[in-house]
């Protein structure tokens, strides 16, 4: 047996959907305003999950140009049936004003296949709008049925859910056909940040033993966030309540892992089942901030009475489960790119809400080197020139080595740790109004702006090497010319503000940390990147 510790993909990896593929286990993940969009991880042995394939990585699939942080890519469900992957997943243009969610939502749901998990994957075909969280259920009738939650503005936030929807998706015509039926309206779960307002979204059916499941995240994403699941012997119901409602949450208790809920059913290895949820780790403090954002776990299941229930009782799920297993689980998140020996810049690095092209970020112009070219300022929603990766531990070091000649203060190029575009750390080099090349520290504090001008003067024509540190909560900048020692300088930053908590009144992802150049001249000046590696300090 081996002992499987969550949450088993660290760092931001929300809305997990698992599914059985053609000859191992899948786990879908959201990706909001990162591209490309959703992250598929690939297990054979339900221990170790291995990223695998970006689906939605070309903008005829996916533009996320513009849209808010927190947007985009929300909740997508993942099966597989008839010889193919069916991808369902929502678009989220507009759902929040600046200090609190928005009755009013521009929210487009689609379906993309693909008959190998790494693609190719087809064009989107449009589903609905008005909705969000989709899922397709094959029924073994050989119909198949789109679920999704609509969302009624004129509740304000008293009642804004109007019921979980399904509705027939004709292959044949491609799109949904026939009546919309509403098969459920939530278990009352009540937030814990709009006390009024009950919540019930992503929604999952299934059929075992002549019952449909369905299977919800209610609550909210907070900490009275939770899963429940009801049956019926009828596809369009009525749906009972399963005996223990909600049936897996720790809204109520103190535990290492927080905020749990949302999540299916699969059965793995040996017949065992499983749910996936999601779920955060808070720093111990009054400030239960989570900076590695909402991450992705696994609870075993038993069907008792025909319900699916915790395997170790009760409803809290285990902080470790067991699988019928030899393979040990790999904990050691480190990785490493010398960008002068790969052919494709690693999946690992993502960027902001455009696809990694040739235009800005190439491997192929100087070789040795990954060439990114400067565009907007880091606060913009639309052309960012940054690729980061998630921060998958509370203590690691990130380092990269590169090549800079800036002409101007508007030009710059460093590493930044960042939640989104309101709140950021960034050390750059740039270019003073003497002349000077230099390094400045640019933050974005929930909005609050601070520059730090020349806190180190450096020499032309030489590698700069920049390092991001965190241990404690406390996030540290270092930094060398060509081979110098590291010198830190001096800045102390509080690693736990790149969280939900902290960063935004309401924000659903977590804490990266990457390389970026930025052009405010427009001239999209390059900075050539050496290598890029991240190291935790503690496993």
């Amino acid at each position: 047996m081996s002992t499987i510790q969550n949450p088993v993909l660290r760092g931001f990896n929300p809305d997990p959907c698992v599914c059985r593929g053609k000859d191992a286990w899948y786990i879908a993940v959201s990706t909001f305003e990162w591209y490309p969009g959703v992250l598929i991880y690939e297990s054979k042995d339900f221990v170790n999950w291995t990223l695998k394939a970006t689906p939605l990585d070309r903008l005829s699939q996916l533009n996320l140009i513009g849209e808010q942080p927190s947007g985009g890519i929300w909740a997508p469900a993942l099966s597989y049936h008839d010889g193919l992957y069916w991808l369902v997943y929502t678009d989220t243009k507009a759902w929040k004003g600046e200090q609190k969610i928005s009755p009013l939502r521009d929210m487009h749901n689609y379906v993309v296949t693909a008959p190998d998990i790494t693609g190719p994957w087809s064009e989107p075909v449009h589903l609905v709008s008005g909705g969000y969280d989709p899922s397709l259920f094959h029924d073994d009738t050989g119909k198949k049925w789109l679920a999704y939650i609509r969302r009624d503005f004129r509740g304000i936030y008293e009642d804004l859910f109007a019921g979980i929807i399904i509705r027939e998706y004709s292959v044949e015509q491609q799109r949904l056909v026939g009546d919309e039926h509403v098969i459920y309206k939530g278990a009352n779960l009540r937030t814990d940040y709009f006390m009024k307002c009950q919540i019930y979204e992503a929604p999952h059916l299934m059929k075992k033993d002549g019952w449909y499941y369905l299977i919800t995240a209610e609550g909210g994403t907070g900490y009275s966030h939770a899963t429940c699941v009801s049956r019926s012997r009828d596809l369009f119901g009525p749906y009972a309540f399963h005996p223990d409602t909600p049936m897996l949450t720790s809204r109520d208790v103190q535990r290492r892992i927080q905020r749990t809920g949302h999540g299916n059913l699969v059965e793995g290895p040996g017949g065992q089942w499983y749910m996936p949820y999601l779920g955060s780790r808070p720093i111990e403090g009054e400030t239960k901030r989570s900076p590695l954002g909402r991450e992705s776990c696994i609870a075993p299941i038993e069907w008792r009475d025909g319900w699916p229930c915790l395997a170790i009782g009760g409803v809290v799920p285990g902080e470790s489960f067991e699988v019928a297993s030899d393979v040990a689980q790999h904990l050691d998140s480190s990785w490493s790119v010398d960008f002068g020996q790969c052919r494709s810049i690693p999946l690992e690095l993502q960027s902001l809400r455009i696809p990694k092209s040739d235009d800005w970020c190439t491997l192929h112009e100087r070789p040795g080197y990954l060439r990114i070219r400067g565009q907007e300022s880091p606060t913009s929603r639309f052309h960012q020139s940054l690729l980061a990766c998630r921060i998958r531990d509370f203590e690691f070091e990130l380092e990269t080595a590169f090549e800079f000649t800036p002409t101007s203060y508007l030009q710059m190029a460093g590493v930044m740790a960042r939640y989104d575009e309101n709140t950021f750390f960034y050390v750059a080099v740039t270019r003073d109004d003497d002349g000077a090349k230099i390094l400045s520290y640019t933050e974005m504090d929930a909005g609050s702006f601070t520059y730090q001008n020349r806190l180190a003067s450096l020499p032309e024509d030489t590698e700069i090497g920049l390092r991001i540190r965190v241990t404690g909560t406390t996030l540290r900048f270092l930094y060398r010319a060509g081979t110098d020692e590291w010198t830190d300088l001096g800045l102390e930053k509080d690693f736990t503000k790149l969280s939900d908590e902290y960063a935004t009144p309401i924000g659903f992802t977590g804490a990266f940390a990457g390389i970026t150049v930025n052009d405010m001249l427009g001239f999209k000046t390059p900075a050539d990147f050496k290598s890029f590696s991240y190291t935790p300090l503690t496993v």
